[in-house]
């Protein structure tokens, strides 16, 4: 009698069953690079953001203006965002301009504008974190500053005004994520004015902080020091960490 060719049940079962796993691990690491590539691509674009800033505002601070001029108002020169150094480091950062401090708790959003802690005249309306003058080559004064903020309807920072990403897609609870905005307003002869771009945002909404610091020991607080940061997840999603970037610049004489 002829004997039949073939797979017995309990080989096919095993036979399925090692395809199974061997599926299930391969599927297992196409996920885990499909979640390291999203979140690299995360951290780089957090880091994109911060050094396109960093760059900018290096280059402008070493044409800033030291000396009074006159252009534009008398004293409207140097950098006056931060204050000079008296007694102790100028500092001013997110908790300078805005309320209340992080970690936020549940329901909680940053307010901006008068809640200032640290006052330095001129300011815009969102109270700047950093503001300086320059000349260009035509010899044209800008003010130039940066400061924090997030959208809105221009009713305030609050809901229903409140236009940013929603809560629920921050990277951190407890860490409200902001743009930083730019001004760049020249000095009009004709008018005697300044007009130009005010708080226009050059970063996507992503940073946690910025804070500028006039050291005490720089010679008359020509040293600056920019201290950009952001929140990015870890590769698996589960927790999130921050990301700084560090420049120091000293003003050309």
């Amino acid at each position: 009698m002829m004997k039949r060719k073939g797979f017995t049940l309990i080989e096919l079962v095993i036979a399925m069953a090692i395809l199974f796993i061997l599926i299930y691990m391969g599927f297992s690491s196409f996920s885990f690079v499909n979640t390291l590539s999203k979140s690299n691509q995360g951290r780089e674009s957090v880091l994109e953001n911060i050094s396109t800033v960093l760059d900018q505002v290096t280059k402008e601070l070493r044409q800033t203006a030291t000396v009074d001029d006159g252009i534009g108002g008398a004293g409207n020169y140097g950098v006056q965002c931060p204050s000079s150094p008296s007694g102790s480091d100028s500092i001013r950062k997110l908790t300078t301009i805005s309320m209340p401090d992080p970690p936020l708790t549940s329901g909680q959003y940053y307010s901006f504008g008068s809640y200032d802690t640290q006052p330095q005249p001129p300011d815009d309306p969102l109270y700047p974190i950093l503001m300086f003058y320059v000349l260009d080559d035509a010899g044209t004064k800008h003010k130039i500053s940066y400061t924090l903020g997030v959208t809105t309807d221009g009713s305030g920072y609050t809901p229903p005004h409140y236009k940013g990403i929603p809560r629920q897609y921050w990277v951190s609870q407890e860490y409200e994520p902001c743009e930083i905005l730019y001004t760049n307003q020249k000095w009009d002869t004709a008018t005697l004015t300044w007009t130009g771009i005010v708080n226009q945002p050059v970063t996507e909404q992503v940073i946690t902080n910025f804070t500028v610091i006039r050291p005490l020991w720089s010679d008359n607080g020509k040293v600056i020091q920019i201290i950009i940061e952001a929140m990015v997840k870890n590769p698996m999603g589960t927790s999130a960490g921050k990301v700084r970037l560090i420049a120091q610049i000293t003003l050309r004489q």
